[in-house]
């Protein structure tokens, strides 16, 4: 199965995610995998912990799912993402808690490794945002390919320098992105697949509903300014 779809820091963000799933769908994925981050920020994470469940994506732990689970101290957070964590543990339901909460930090499959953010001590939740860092740690692992999350920027680094596409014979982190907040500069849904077998790959970006989330976390008691901060709008 090298057909793989990959899928990060979805935040609450229901619209992108059934947007996202309907175009990876067309591609008929072997596996769907999900970088963590299930909920924060947006102001479904009930909808798309459900969705997730029923396309049985593996997944591994974000920090925001470690917060809601009650296994990240809440000062890591800044309001009003923190009053958003706290209305989303009250929120959901036990057994969405005890799923974030039973959540691996990492998954390994036949030539590739999944974290959220760093390999290396993924429970420390560093970002891995340059390429000399992201070498660095591709010299350490056993495996083709590292896929992580956590920047909520679309990203591909090879273990060698002036090597920026996927191809044989090199070792690579992929980060698609995010789904529900980018911070790259366009606002739309990050997404992609990835072929391991044949060493090839597709990155997507993904139109939806921003005003629905917008609107929904005002009716959760949240002020205009302070939705839009929360969406980096």
């Amino acid at each position: 199965m090298s057909k793989i779809a990959l899928l990060s820091d979805v935040h609450g963000n229901f619209s992108a995610l059934k947007n996202v799933i309907q175009l990876l769908e067309s591609e008929r994925p072997d596996q769907w995998v999900c970088l963590g981050d299930i909920v924060g920020y947006g102001p479904f994470p009930g909808e798309c912990i459900e969705l997730i469940i029923e396309k049985e994506m593996m997944v591994v732990k974000g920090n925001h799912d470690a917060g809601v689970a009650g296994e990240l101290s809440l000062k890591h957070f800044r309001n009003p993402n923190r009053r958003l964590v706290e209305l989303t543990q009250k929120e959901l339901s036990q057994d969405h808690i005890e799923w974030l909460k039973n959540l691996p930090y990492t998954i390994e499959g036949e030539d590739w490794i999944a974290v959220h953010a760093c390999p290396e001590n993924p429970e420390r939740w560093e970002y891995v945002e340059s390429a000399f860092r992201g070498r660095r740690l591709l010299n350490d692992l056993n495996q083709k390919f590292c896929f992580l999350g956590h920047t909520h920027r679309p990203a591909i680094i090879s273990n060698q320098l002036g090597v920026n596409n996927i191809k044989k014979g090199y070792k690579y982190i992929v980060n698609p992105g995010s789904i529900g907040q980018s911070r790259d500069g366009d606002y739309r849904a990050s997404c992609a697949l990835i072929d391991t077998k044949n060493f090839e790959y597709k990155h997507y970006r993904v139109e939806f509903n921003q005003e629905e989330n917008l609107s929904s976390l005002m009716k959760k008691g949240f002020l205009r300014k302070e939705a839009q901060q929360l969406l980096r709008l």
